[in-house]
């Protein structure tokens, strides 16, 4: 019999392979997902690949989930020798759950039955098609070889789309029963809050302004420079628009030299790091806008649908980021910032008003967070009795 079994009344111990711990839509939805699980039940561990603290990591702690450093992904050797020892002293863990298709979450999984751990998850979040077009070879021929050594090694595996499931398990990922579909979940409560009257007062935005909102962190995907480009079309047919940027990133302070040089930084309010971006959207957004080069799926617009905002994504965010169709216009990549600036201003000539009976169509949909997590829950003890 294997020793690995769970015995009757013991917890399962899961650790999840993260990367790092920024206040991204994936590390939210990891942050709710895991403090909603009865901790009478499970354990959860988060491994990272920095030994900086990040912007989550202090609210995971708090919620009693350790953080773990483990940052010598770099050195193959050195990382084995750091992660052996992680796992002697925090561990044993039931199941290893890796997030993302990165190389120390590949390393993890190479390593996982020797140090102990006997059942792995892996989990797309992306959908990194569209990226590899504009790569080189090399860089293709990787990617393909990480995901094919994530399709061998994973005994279970989830997506948060048809097109992030696509991007790692392949075309053909319905006939294997390892691979099936886990949708995020969004916490609903905070959208119910009333709207702030004075929140665009006290960020400096002008009050009649058409404000046009978008989260994300400033990253290559993100496509923060497009969106510029759309905001400078805009002041160029003399429209009057605010754009408020929530998040922060390696691109931001380029972001920012951009908007300055183009003269429009009256035009811009940045908001760095925040845990109330439901607020911000109930109460300082007129629209969504998220022109994102590629998605898993896009949760904070589906987010903004519960705020009840009206939505411009990109072509590039898979459809099941459509909850409420009234409030999501889709807008492709192909066509250039000026055509995308008609549709920014037609939404200001209409002026929509939030749509806040949007919010029970979230709460009933596949996005529900309390379904998400009983599903989450229900995978782990499952695997760990196997």
């Amino acid at each position: 019999m294997r020793q690995h079994v769970r015995e009757s009344g013991k917890k399962v111990r899961v650790l999840h392979s993260v990367g790092h711990l920024l206040r991204g839509g994936i590390e939210n939805w990891l942050y709710q997902t895991l403090t909603r699980q009865p901790s009478s039940l499970f354990e959860h561990h988060v491994l990272v690949r920095t030994s900086e603290d990040e912007a989550f990591s202090a609210a995971f702690r708090a919620a009693g989930i350790p953080v773990l450093a483990c940052a010598g992904y770099r050195n193959p050797m050195r990382y084995a020798r750091e992660l052996q020892q992680l796992v002697r002293g925090h561990g044993p863990y039931d199941i290893l759950h890796v997030h993302g298709s990165s190389f120390s979450g590949l390393l993890t999984l190479l390593l996982a039955k020797w140090l102990g751990i006997h059942r792995t998850i892996v989990h797309s979040h992306n959908d990194v098609r569209p990226l590899l077009k504009d790569s080189g070879v090399v860089y293709g021929w990787y990617v393909h070889a990480v995901t094919a050594a994530y399709r061998l090694l994973g005994d279970r595996g989830y997506a948060a789309s048809i097109l992030a499931a696509e991007s790692m398990f392949g075309s053909r990922w319905k006939q294997d029963p390892r691979w099936q579909l886990l949708y995020y979940g969004v916490d609903c409560a905070p959208f119910t809050r009333m709207a702030d009257p004075t929140l665009r007062t006290r960020l400096g935005i002008p009050a009649h302004a058409f404000v046009v909102g978008h989260v994300g962190r400033f990253h290559e995907q993100k496509n923060h420079g497009f969106l510029v480009e759309i905001m400078a079309a805009v002041a160029r047919a003399d429209c009057q628009m605010h754009c408020l940027l929530i998040g922060d990133g390696p691109l931001r302070a380029e972001i920012q030299e951009v908007i300055k040089r183009r003269g429009l930084a009256d035009q811009f309010t940045f908001v760095l790091d925040t845990t109330a971006v439901a607020d911000y959207m109930i109460s300082a957004m007129d629209c969504f806008l998220f022109p994102s080069l590629y998605e898993g799926l896009g949760l904070v617009a589906v987010e903004a649908q519960a705020a009840g905002l009206s939505c411009i994504l990109s072509d590039r965010v898979p459809e099941e980021a459509s909850v409420i169709p009234g409030l999501v216009q889709w807008m492709s990549l192909e066509q250039p910032a000026s055509r995308w600036a008609e549709r920014l201003i037609e939404l200001r000539r209409t002026r929509p008003m939030h749509d806040r009976s949007s919010l029970v169509g979230i709460q009933n949909s596949r996005f529900a967070l309390d379904r998400c997590v009983s599903s989450l829950q229900n995978q782990y003890l499952e695997l760990a009795r196997e």
